[in-house]
């Protein structure tokens, strides 16, 4: 399935808007964050629908990649 442009820079915008509310980062740095992450790709790619998503799930799949948060359904004494 292929997403529509428009609708995927309005996902895009709301993804920055919301990973700048949660981290406290400016909007440059956080489209800096997004636009460099393998998120932005998978979505772009249109990898498993990642673009029909929630834009908070999505969010945090961006923090989960770069440390910003940790996974929460992992014990840290099992993760190496």
């Amino acid at each position: 399935m292929e997403a529509n442009k428009i609708l995927l820079q309005s996902l895009y915008k709301d993804i920055i808007l919301e990973f700048s509310k949660e981290t406290g980062k400016e909007l440059d740095e956080s489209m800096e964050y997004f636009y460099t992450s393998e998120t932005y790709e998978l979505i772009s790619e249109g990898v498993g629908d990642l673009h029909c998503k929630g834009v908070k799930y999505l969010t945090q799949e961006l923090m989960l990649e770069y440390g910003i948060i940790k996974h929460k359904s992992y014990p840290s004494d099992f993760v190496h």
